[in-house]
């Protein structure tokens, strides 16, 4: 937080992200432990504060990996007329990209100088109502099983409808806070690391399919449906979202086996 408030450049924005989607699993996952003290209410403020620094940096963070992707598009040392209306797309898409980038950066500010008091108060109140806990320790096996349970809880046994664009974005979000809930064991935890690397693999492929079709709409509301830049990143999108379907079903048939075990 302090350093996106000396300035909120693409690093800071990303681990700033980054760290509140991870004390988040760590969250989630003390709703799991059993036996703990009585700790909903300061649990629910605390994640009502970080949902708000989360939200508006990861809307900056889009928009940083948006930017990036346009290059990634742009024909390698292409000549002709179609390359040069791509290059110009892909100027004029960057530049309304940036000023919307600024504006959601000052947002973003405005957001952490209001949290950054609250914060750490309302991690003091959940602390100190889990004074009295007798441990907040669990072994490996009881956190993948955890992991396991709480994934086939948040996500459907059959395929999700390639169409439900919200139910598929859900499903990479759960892989994501899956993945940070395993990564929270050490590094010597080997089954648990191999099932966050599996996580990262379905969350990564999600991720990828996410980013180029939110980039193809802002491209064709503001470049217009006469663009060429839109429909490639449609294209690249929907290849994405063969591979990110693939995934699905790998780990749902992974979590339906390790359940059963």
């Amino acid at each position: 937080m302090l350093e996106c408030l000396a300035k909120p450049a693409k690093r800071s924005v990303h681990k700033l992200r980054t760290s509140t989607r991870r004390i988040e699993a760590q969250l989630e996952l003390l709703a799991m432990l059993p036996e703990l003290p009585q700790h909903a209410k300061p649990r629910e403020k605390l994640l009502r504060l970080l949902k708000k620094v989360r939200q508006a940096a990861g809307d900056v963070r889009d928009l940083d990996v948006q930017r990036d992707l346009i290059a990634e598009a742009l024909p390698k040392n292409a000549r002709g007329h179609k390359a040069e209306d791509l290059r110009k797309e892909a100027r004029q898409l960057k530049q309304a990209l940036k000023q919307k980038r600024d504006q959601l950066a000052d947002e973003l500010l405005t957001v952490v100088k209001a949290e950054k008091a609250d914060l750490p108060l309302a991690f003091t109140r959940l602390f100190d109502s889990l004074e009295n806990a007798g441990s907040l320790s669990i072994s490996e096996s009881d956190l993948t099983a955890l992991i396991h349970t709480w994934y086939s809880q948040h996500t459907p046994a059959a395929p999700p409808d390639i169409d439900d664009v919200e139910h598929l974005h859900d499903i990479r979000k759960f892989a994501k806070l899956a993945r940070y809930l395993a990564e929270s064991a050490p590094k010597s935890a080997e089954s648990s690391r191999r099932l966050a690397a599996r996580f990262e693999d379905l969350q990564e492929a999600g991720g990828q399919w996410h980013d180029w079709l939110i980039l193809a709409e802002s491209a064709r509301n503001q470049l217009g449906g006469s663009a060429q830049l839109p429909i490639e990143f449609a294209a690249r999108a929907e290849k994405c979202l063969k591979s990110f379907e693939r995934r699905i079903e790998k780990m749902t048939a992974s979590t339906t086996q390790a359940l059963a075990a």
